[in-house]
C-alpha cells in the first residue's frame, strides 16, 4: 500500500506523513528530501539555476520511480500532483489524501517559521505570501479534489488511520 499526501506547500504533509508511517509501520518518504538528495542541491537552487519546468520533471521522474515501493507513506511536494499527469498515476498505484488546508492558515504558519528554504517564501511578506497561496490554492483545488480522501488541519493521525480502516484501505 502506497499513501500518498497532496496539498498546498506548508499544509503539513511531511508533519502528517510522518506520524502516519509511525502509526502504520511503514516507511515515510518525502518527494521534496528525496530530489535534494538525488540532485545534490537545494530546491531553491533547482528553480533558480534550471527553471520550474526542470524541477517539474524531476518530480515526475521521482514519482515514478516509486511505483514498486509498498507500505510507504509519501508526502508529495505541492505541485507534484498538479503536472504531466501524476495526479492520475497517484491515483492508479495508491491512494491519495487531500489535507485541505485554508492559504490564510499555511500563511501564518509558514510566516511564523520563515522558512527560506521554500521558494514560495523567500523573499516575500505576510501579504505577498498570502496573495501567493491563495493563487496555487486556485490553480490546484482541481486537482487536489481528485484525491481518495479529503481531510483539514484538525484531523489526528489516529482519525486519519481510523478514516483508512473505515474505507477499508487498511485492515
Amino acid at each position: 500500500m502506497k499513501l500518498f499526501l497532496i496539498g498546498l506547500p506548508g499544509s503539513g504533509k511531511s508533519t502528517l506523513g510522518v506520524k502516519l508511517a509511525e502509526l502504520l509501520n511503514f516507511e515515510f518518504l518525502d518527494t521534496d528530501e528525496l530530489i535534494v538528495k538525488t540532485e545534490g542541491m537545494t530546491i531553491n537552487k533547482i528553480f533558480h539555476q534550471f527553471g520550474e519546468d526542470h524541477f517539474r520533471k524531476l518530480e515526475e521522474a521521482t514519482l515514478k520511480q516509486l511505483i514498486n515501493l509498498d507500505n510507504i507513506v509519501i508526502s508529495t511536494g505541492g505541485g507534484l500532483p498538479c503536472f504531466y499527469d501524476n495526479m492520475n498515476l497517484i491515483l492508479s498505484i495508491g491512494f491519495s489524501i487531500y489535507l485541505n488546508v485554508s492559504p490564510e492558515i499555511i500563511t501564518e504558519r509558514l510566516y511564523a517559521v520563515n522558512d527560506q528554504s521554500r521558494p514560495m517564501v523567500k523573499g516575500k511578506n505576510r501579504e505577498d505570501m498570502l496573495t501567493f497561496l491563495i493563487q496555487k490554492c486556485a490553480e490546484r483545488t482541481g486537482f487536489y479534489q481528485k484525491a481518495n480522501l479529503e481531510i483539514s488541519e484538525v484531523t489526528s493521525p489516529e482519525e486519519v488511520v481510523k478514516l483508512l480502516k473505515e474505507k477499508k484501505v487498511i485492515f
